[in-house]
């Protein structure tokens, strides 16, 4: 069976500096898969690759079968339809929330629709449709400045949803996010985007386990283990590579890379106790 999405022995080397080397990622169709590793694993420029953003120096990049390798973001967006939140709220934060989703709605987009465009009821409900799955439908009138971080992390996913893409990227899409907004932020992932092959880069352990169907393990660019939440927290290669000795980290502000690996390590201790 063809993957949906194909990464294939891609590599990216920066001013001689090899950020991603020789990846192969296969993402089947409906997938949900979580990329997890520490800053510089080479994780967003896996999604930069994806969107067209960076091309990989070495390497091919399908989608559905056809090769789709260095091909123009506007291209990768609007023909291939590829949708990617960026780890921080990418909003029109003197636009209204409604007019937000407006603005990204799939179809709308070029300069003739543009000029001939009318907010019809169809586009309306649509719109509210989106607003309410999200969230922020109470808010539909408030300029999206007034939002808080949380809130503004989902508009730019209903922005996401607008465009109707066939492929989702999420960038750290919990970042700053309370403990409740993240939990809700992972129902509307569950839920909301069911259905959706969807890529998700993050870093809080509750989230990953709440979420994941599939998880990658990046280090150093390259794929060190992928497997299910349960069988990435067992693998005794992750264990090695990423469990800190407490020693190390008493009296430390935990990163956010740190806290995943705690998280981890929580579990393994646990599930140790019970087996005894």
């Amino acid at each position: 069976m063809t993957p949906y999405l194909e990464l294939r022995n891609v590599s990216v080397v920066f001013s001689g500096f090899r950020a991603v080397n020789k990846v192969n990622l296969k993402i089947e169709e409906g997938e949900l898969r979580v990329l997890i590793g520490p800053n510089g694993a080479g994780k967003t420029t896996i999604m930069d690759m994806i969107t067209g953003k960076t091309r990989p120096t070495e390497g091919q990049i399908f989608l559905d079968g056809k090769e789709i390798t260095g091909e123009a973001p506007y291209k990768i967006a609007s023909v291939h339809k590829i949708g990617r939140k960026f780890q921080g709220p990418n909003i029109f934060a003197n636009m209204t929330v409604f007019e937000n989703i407006e603005v990204a709605l799939r179809g709308y987009s070029s300069l003739i629709k543009t000029f001939t465009y009318r907010r019809t009821k169809q586009i309306v409900e649509k719109i509210d449709g989106i607003l309410k799955q999200i969230n922020l439908y109470e808010y539909r009138d408030m300029i999206s400045s007034s939002l808080s971080h949380g809130q503004r992390q989902w508009l730019e996913m209903g922005m996401v949803l607008a465009q109707d893409p066939k492929i989702i990227l999420l960038d750290e899409p919990t970042s700053g996010m309370t403990a409740d907004e993240t939990f809700k932020t992972g129902e509307m992932i569950l839920n909301v985007m069911k259905g959706k092959t969807i890529l998700v880069i993050e870093h809080d352990i509750d989230f990953v386990k709440q979420i994941a169907r599939r998880v990658t393990v990046l280090n150093h660019g390259e794929i060190l283990a992928e497997g299910s939440y349960e069988e990435i927290t067992n693998n005794p290669e992750v264990v090695r590579v990423y469990l800190k000795n407490d020693d190390v980290l008493e009296n430390k502000e935990l990163t956010p890379e740190e806290k995943i690996l705690e998280g981890m390590k929580a579990e393994l201790l646990e599930k140790a106790r019970n087996e005894v």
